[in-house]
């Protein structure tokens, strides 16, 4: 965190307040030995698994149901999520405290969401292919600016 730019910061909150968005609950840990544990979404017979970080590619996505693995990462989910660095019961307050987290200015960020949400994001910002889009952008922002 300490040697992200600010630009990366708001992104990784926006990511975060996406998966919020669609009642995905986020915990976040600064425990190092964490770091190397992919972003995942855990059911009781599945995991989801999606890493972007030290990829090959541009990102990885895989399901697996085997009983092993799932153990290991429901243990970890449980301990990230009990000592979690945004712990709270509402996706708003768990937002806000990712911003102070990553030492965002929380009110100055909720205000630029809702004037990019009002009008979205296209004309200033086009992905170059046609396969990506910005609606999970305009979304994020939406979300953030309907938080009290």
């Amino acid at each position: 965190m300490t040697t992200s730019t600010e630009p990366e910061r708001i992104l990784l909150l926006l990511a975060v307040a996406l998966m919020e968005s669609f009642g995905i609950g986020v915990a976040v840990t600064d425990e190092p030995e964490y770091s190397a544990l992919p972003g995942l979404v855990l059911t009781q017979r599945r995991a989801i698994v999606a890493n972007w970080i030290r990829a090959d590619g541009v990102w990885h996505v895989d399901v697996t149901g085997q009983r092993s693995a799932l153990c290991d990462y429901r243990d970890a989910v449980e301990h990230v999520r009990a000592h979690s660095v945004i712990a709270a019961d509402a996706a708003g307050d768990r937002l806000h405290a990712l911003a102070d987290y990553l030492e965002l200015d929380w009110t100055r960020l909720r205000t630029r969401c809702a004037e990019l949400g009002e009008w979205g994001l296209a004309g200033i910002a086009e992905p170059r292919s046609r396969l990506l889009s910005l609606d999970g952008v305009d979304r994020a922002c939406r979300f953030v600016a309907s938080l009290p």
